[in-house]
């Protein structure tokens, strides 16, 4: 099959340096920085006290105090004033990278290989970043196994993408919410833990130190169980002029819908469902409402 290139926007990018870059991130991030290596990768999290998801970034270490976090939902600005909430004297610095960035995603369904071979990457083992150009190249985890990121300039002409079809983002999306891959921000948020949409399978480690939202996230791991499930929904009709949109059974809330893309040439589209456990076999057999409409949605397939 064809390397398929997909293309989205990415909102912040934040360098993080200094002295104290390393045991500052460690006390706000979910995922144990002292375990990543320069040229180390991997998605965290920056969790309220209450153990919601404020953001998430791609982390890559540059450099002994140096971290790189790409946030494709959350803009430079809002990252930094979350990072700068709890400095008292430490040596650390947060800055925005300026300039407009992207993130570049070669799909194909059974081989990444095939894409660092394009890119002219030999070889990038899970967990790491490589530099390519002014950017880097990395595995993103919300995405369907088989994608590979590039990071780059949102203007930077890509010479190795002349002949590779672009089908419409929304079917990546669509792999990618089969896969249950979800994205932090929009589909888990404010109002979710981690464990809601799955990410701390990738995202938090619970043998680190103390971080925000640590305790709750304990907690959790201990009773192994939470009362809401992200999930995959499809559905047709008009797309919701603003998200999320409370999702009803015979009138009475039983989930939210946190994200909605458009399927090309049909009415359909797929999206992001957070439900509650009791409403998940509702959702099968009759499906759910979205407020303020007749429309129902259903469970997305394969």
């Amino acid at each position: 099959m064809t390397i398929q290139l997909f293309e989205f926007q990415i909102a912040g990018l934040v360098q993080v340096s200094g002295e104290d870059a390393l045991p500052y991130l460690q006390s706000q991030l979910t995922i144990d920085l002292k375990k990543l290596s320069i040229g180390g990768h991997r998605l965290g999290l920056r969790l309220s006290l209450k153990g919601r998801v404020l953001f998430g970034a791609q982390i890559i270490r540059g450099g002994e105090e140096e971290f790189l976090l790409i946030c494709q939902h959350t803009d430079s600005e809002t990252i930094i004033g979350l990072l700068e909430e709890n400095v008292v004297a430490d040596e650390v610095e947060f800055s925005a990278v300026p300039g407009d960035w992207k993130e570049a995603v070669l799909y194909h369904p059974t081989s990444a290989s095939e894409a660092l071979k394009l890119i002219g990457v030999q070889s990038l083992s899970p967990g790491y970043a490589a530099h390519l150009g002014e950017g880097w190249v990395y595995f993103d985890a919300t995405l369907p196994t088989g994608s590979l990121s590039v990071l780059m300039p949102q203007n930077q002409p890509i010479s190795w993408a002349a002949n590779l079809p672009s089908p419409h983002p929304s079917e990546l999306e669509h792999l990618r919410l089969l896969a249950s891959r979800f994205r932090p921000v929009t589909e888990v948020g404010k109002d979710e833990f981690p464990q809601e949409g799955g990410l701390e399978k990738n995202a938090v480690d619970f043998d680190k130190g103390c971080y925000l939202g640590q305790e709750v996230m304990a907690r959790i791991h201990a009773m192994g169980r939470v009362r809401n499930q992200a999930m995959g929904v499809k559905g047709a009709g008009p797309l919701q002029a603003q998200l999320p949109v409370r999702l009803l059974n015979q009138g009475k809330q039983v989930g939210t819908l946190k994200s909605q893309f458009p399927m090309p040439h049909t009415d359909e589209w797929v999206g992001a469902a957070v439900i509650h456990e009791n409403a998940i076999p509702l959702l099968a057999s009759e499906g759910l409402q979205l407020e303020g409409t007749e429309h129902t949605l259903q469970p997305l397939h394969r």
